[in-house]
């Protein structure tokens, strides 16, 4: 049996694994489900005569990140469109006017499926998205008990001490779950309990873009330790412990597991959390360097650096440089993800939404040997995935899916390797249209199989509101179900 490849797996946080944005740290994490939610809810512009304003309209029945139809467009399309950004004129007034419109569109993004509002007919679905994304009461009970002891934790203190002071605290967290919701969504926390329990040899690795990751890591660390509330074995939870108790490996990440990285100085900084500003990194650590806290690194240590911290380390935290991307955003300033393409034994993936088919891609893959950068198209479900964060929240097996497409992907590209056979000259077997089905996302499956029947249905129902719309629906699909041809199974062809 062939020996399973060591995973290493770098995780973006925002709308990767967590719902908050680090941009609007005043947003709930409800609010920003509503952002998401409000660009997954589509419909059409429509006009009843000339003298009437043009209004949107729903015209699905879920939330979907995939445009069902090139005519339609996403409500937070049409908003934007309704309170649209300046970007000529006075600075002063440019900045005053746009704040007022991303304060309106705000507006009704958070209220967009109340009475009343355009999508209003999705609040059953957007109750059980929140549902899955709310604690449970036992949890938020116990919390609640544990508040009126410990109280809760300032954020000014946090923003003063280490990972090594936190992991001792006594407030378990009280402050990070106030809204009664999750912050890491529990299908991250299962991915690595379901890895345990396959006995695979896996390492993690956080990879914010210029986030504070302090509580995050501290909420990690908790769920390592057995503390957190969720994960405690109390109220009913599970319990795994990743302390390095009993033997097992301990993913604890403590702040010289930490790093940072200087794209315009080359350079990594390892032992802290806290960026200088100062174009010398050794002035702006001079204090740590001199207590031996961190340490610096440049260009040609870095990767060696990197490479032997995840064989010390179970886990990790690198926080990439978001300003140096931000003056000057292409895919070659972004996070960098280098692998050994002749290792057969080490599998690393990146799980982030920043990754686009056909975008500038907020990853860049280079070998670590070569030192090449490698297409998008090569790495694309196998070390790269792009996550959307509401499959995320709904599919609690959805990590392990993604990692087991990537296995077999980077599997295929080893075996053509070691039967010598180049890449532009390799056979790639076809799929039958019934295996390209099978593989699809729930989204894509829907889309070719249900949607371009239902939608007109949905349509012509509301056109011509029949006594019994249900029967309606059925008849018009059974009708017409030659307009989607379905692949059957190869056993079933003749």
């Amino acid at each position: 049996m062939k020996q399973q490849k060591k995973l290493v797996l770098h995780f973006d946080l925002n709308k990767t694994i967590l719902l908050a944005d680090s941009k609007y740290t005043t947003q709930t994490k409800e609010e920003c489900l509503q952002e998401i939610l409000v660009g997954y809810a589509w419909g059409k512009l429509e006009q009843r005569d000339e003298k009437s304003p043009v209004l949107w309209k729903l015209l699905t029945n879920n939330f979907t990140p995939i445009r069902p139809s090139e005519d339609m467009i996403s409500y937070k399309e049409y908003i934007c469109q309704q309170f649209p950004l300046k970007t000529e004129g006075d600075p002063d007034d440019i900045t005053e006017y746009n704040n007022s419109a991303i304060e309106q569109r705000k507006q009704l993004y958070f209220q967009f499926v109340k009475l009343g509002q355009p999508c209003m007919k999705l609040k059953p679905e957007y109750d059980r998205i929140v549902k899955l994304i709310t604690l449970p009461k036992a949890v938020i009970e116990e919390l609640k008990q544990q508040a009126e002891e410990f109280g809760f934790l300032n954020e000014d203190e946090v923003k003063q001490r280490n990972l090594n002071q936190l992991l001792s605290d006594k407030d378990m967290l009280n402050n990070l779950f106030s809204d009664n919701k999750y912050q890491l969504l529990p299908t991250f926390y299962k991915t690595i309990i379901n890895l345990k329990k396959q006995k695979r040899e896996f390492a993690i690795v956080f990879r914010p873009f210029g986030t504070d990751p302090k509580n995050i890591l501290r909420e990690f660390n908790k769920f390592c330790l057995g503390e957190h509330p969720c994960f405690s074995g109390r109220n009913n939870t599970p319990i795994v412990k990743f302390d390095g108790s009993k033997g097992t490996k301990n993913y604890i990440i403590l702040d010289k597991q930490c790093a940072l990285v200087y794209r315009q100085q080359n350079q990594l900084v390892t032992g802290t959390l806290r960026r200088t500003d100062k174009q010398q990194l050794e002035d702006g650590y001079e204090k740590e360097l001199e207590e031996e806290q961190v340490q610096i690194y440049n260009e040609t240590q870095m990767l060696l650096k990197i490479t032997e911290s995840l064989k010390e380390s179970c886990a990790l935290c690198y926080v990439d440089d978001y300003h140096f991307y931000q003056a000057q955003p292409s895919e070659q300033n972004a996070k960098q993800l280098y692998v050994d393409q002749q290792d057969p034994d080490t599998l690393h993936i990146f799980f982030d939404d920043g990754i686009q088919e056909n975008e500038n891609n907020l990853v860049q893959v280079t070998d670590c040997v070569t030192l090449e950068n490698l297409s998008r198209k090569k790495c694309l479900n196998k070390y790269l995935v792009h996550v959307d964060i509401l499959d995320v929240i709904k599919d609690p097996d959805y990590f392990i899916k993604q990692i087991e497409i990537c296995e077999r992907n980077r599997n295929e590209e080893i075996e053509r390797i070691e039967k010598g056979i180049p890449e532009e000259q390799a056979e790639i077997p076809k799929k039958t249209d019934w295996e390209l089905l099978e593989e699809c996302s729930d989204a894509d499956y829907l889309r070719k199989t249900i949607l371009p029947l239902l939608m007109p249905a949905l349509q012509l129902v509301d056109i011509e509101r029949p006594k019994d719309p249900l029967e309606f629906i059925a008849m018009y699909c059974l009708k017409n179900k030659e307009m989607v041809k379905i692949p059957q199974p190869p056993e079933q062809q003749e």
